[in-house]
């Protein structure tokens, strides 16, 4: 071996290059790459003897085992190779700039999670017990993490709103990338639509003062309560709720027969028990006239 070439040998070494405490960026460089390949290299020796001794008994746990092993050994070589690397110290800005940047790329998910879970806990978010719709899936927020969420799924069927007792985990980053609805214990009514259908040949305005006396005598939320929660959702937002009492407007449909809309506020979760007890008032209040026919298809 010439001496030129046992110089050259010698100075891009790993071990001379780790000797050198005021070392030049590229030779700095080299180092850094030198760590890098072990550090891969113990990874995939690591990975291959856990998963011999140890086999994942399906893919979902080998995915779980090889993200919290990547993880666990990005940090464990990031807290070794740290006083390594800041022992050049005119090195340092550079060495923290390409430090930063590779655990922001590697840990971008988890910094979007920690970046909703701002938001959930902030002024526009939501909190336990709100009931809130996401990429399409709809439920009632039962727990908030630090990286998920967790909703107990509501039935898709918009007419009843009961739960599947099915648990949905959400992370976080989702609040990020997707928008949602909400409806929150400060406003948790929601406007609901009850639909009948008679013939042609109905009484149609019996019909019409019946049902609106059942949505009056049964259904009317206290004024003052919805004043109350208009009040408080105000302090944060612009809302103008208009109309509170419920209404029935009859139309005249193509098919030939007569549809009476009853529209009304409603607690979300007595959507479905307010929908029995009218289907039940309107039942027995019908029987009583036979000037009244509901189409049936």
């Amino acid at each position: 071996m010439s001496e030129s070439l046992k110089d050259f040998y010698l100075d891009l070494n790993p071990l001379s290059l780790l000797k050198h405490t005021s070392r030049s960026f590229p030779e700095t460089l080299i180092l850094f790459i030198y760590m890098l390949v072990f550090a891969v290299f113990a990874y995939k020796i690591t990975m291959i003897l856990v998963e011999r001794i140890k086999p994942a008994p399906d893919a979902i746990h080998e995915y779980n085992r090889r993200k919290v092993g990547r993880i666990g050994f990005l940090l464990f070589f990031g807290i070794i190779y740290m006083p390594i690397i800041f022992s050049s110290l005119s090195l340092l800005p550079t060495v923290l700039g390409l430090a930063g940047a590779g655990i922001v790329i590697s840990l971008k998910e988890v910094w979007l999670n920690m970046v909703g879970w701002f938001m959930i806990m902030g002024g526009n978010g939501f909190k336990v017990g709100d009931r809130i719709e996401i990429d399409n899936i709809k439920g009632d927020v039962v727990n908030i993490g630090f990286f998920k969420f967790t909703l107990l799924e509501i039935a898709t069927d918009v007419r009843f709103e009961q739960s599947t007792n099915r648990l949905i985990h959400f992370p976080n980053y989702n609040i990020v990338l997707h928008r949602f609805f909400i409806v929150s214990e400060t406003m948790d009514f929601v406007w609901d639509e009850f639909r009948v259908f008679l013939k042609l040949d109905s009484n149609w305005e019996k019909a019409e003062k019946i049902c609106t006396q059942i949505l009056n005598e049964e259904l009317v939320l206290a004024p003052e309560i919805v004043e109350t929660k208009i009040r408080e959702l105000s302090k944060n937002y612009l809302v103008r709720l208009g109309k509170t009492t419920p209404i029935v407007y009859t139309s005249l449909e193509p098919e030939g027969n007569i549809l009476l809309c009853l529209r009304y506020l409603t607690p979300i979760r007595s959507k479905r028990l307010n929908r029995i007890l009218i289907s039940k008032e309107i039942l027995t209040k019908f029987k009583e006239h036979d000037d009244i026919y509901i189409y049936t298809y």
